[in-house]
């Protein structure tokens, strides 16, 4: 096996939030990654996160590490299993659906975008390892999902405590004003983090 490096969650919390030009070399590394690993391979990873994420040659070069969740779309049976870490799980996931697919990863890469250019996780939850908690913390972000954004949300009937729990005062666009993230830059990051399927941002 290479000897690549530290993780990407220790290289973050030695230095300050990392420019926009490297980041963007980062995601392009990550999300060409994860295509590979999707489109070729049909795996899915299940964990990404910074933890799992090496960087090696002085910072130059990142590769995914431990698969130990990782599934293969090719031999697994529904209902898929709930796996991965919380703050860095898609919504579909939190939600326990039974047939979810390479969008959980693309979303987690989402936050480990927002990670990269802030020094902090995106989505962080009153409750440590609480689902209900967890969303809270992302439609506080986002804000809450409605026919056009996410329509399977609506369509489950999803118990109101979601909402009445999601805080509103906070958006994605001020977390990343212009000096800190591009506007192209920012339609990437928004597209890994979207609700629905149909606008969310391949990997």
């Amino acid at each position: 096996m290479d000897y690549v490096g530290t993780d990407l969650h220790a290289f973050l919390s030695e230095r300050p939030p990392l420019p926009e030009a490297i980041v963007k070399a980062y995601m392009w590394q990550l999300l060409t990654g994860a295509n590979k690993m999707h489109s070729k391979h049909h795996i899915l990873h299940r964990d990404i996160k910074p933890h799992n994420i090496l960087v090696g040659e002085g910072g130059t070069i990142l590769k995914f590490c431990d698969l130990g969740l990782a599934m293969s779309l090719k031999t697994a049976r529904k209902p898929y299993e709930f796996a991965g870490t919380v703050p860095y799980m898609a919504p579909e996931m939190l939600l326990g659906k039974p047939d979810y697919d390479a969008g959980v990863d693309v979303w987690s890469l989402g936050c480990v975008m927002a990670e990269m250019l802030t020094g902090e996780m995106l989505f962080k939850a009153d409750k440590k390892d609480d689902r209900i908690a967890q969303l809270s913390a992302i439609f506080g972000v986002l804000g809450l999902p409605d026919e056009r954004t996410w329509p399977e949300f609506v369509a489950a009937k999803v118990p109101r405590v979601f909402y009445a729990q999601a805080q509103q005062h906070n958006t994605l666009g001020n977390l990343f004003p212009r000096e800190t993230l591009s506007k192209d830059g920012f339609q990437v990051l928004k597209g890994l983090l979207s609700f629905s399927s149909a606008t969310q941002l391949s990997g």
